[in-house]
């Protein structure tokens, strides 16, 4: 009786342990306070590269004129979704070190472009 009592003590200390050590490795952490959600940078990030593609159309020869051009196009995009860049940059800081945000975000972004493109919709 006793060494079933040790045994059954054993195997839920190992399973608790086990559990612990599993939830820490699997827990993602939780985007600080002032972090756009994962679908507003996934909508800025659309725009952002439809703005990047863009530019690369218009094959201008200056790369002043795509940086000038290019700039333009993220301004836009700045007050169509009324961000602060710094909270932009603040946010894609924290996705960029979390890839399992990152890759969902990522995964959104190509949702709709794809969408975008068979509805002609592409602008930013």
């Amino acid at each position: 009786m006793t060494r079933r009592i040790i045994n059954f003590s054993f195997s839920l200390i190992l399973m608790g342990s086990m559990s612990i050590i599993f939830a820490g490795c699997n827990k993602e952490e939780t985007p600080p306070d002032g972090t756009l959600s994962e679908e507003k940078m996934a909508d800025i990030l659309t725009d952002i590269h439809i703005a990047e593609s863009r530019v690369t159309r218009l094959q201008l020869k200056s790369l002043d004129s795509s940086i000038l051009i290019f700039d333009q196009l993220k301004q836009g995009v700045w007050k169509k979704y009324k961000v602060d860049t710094l909270v932009y940059r603040n946010s894609y800081s924290f996705y960029m070190t979390h890839p399992q945000y990152m890759t969902r975000i990522y995964e959104n972004v190509a949702k709709q472009i794809e969408q975008r493109e068979k509805t002609k919709n592409i602008k930013p």
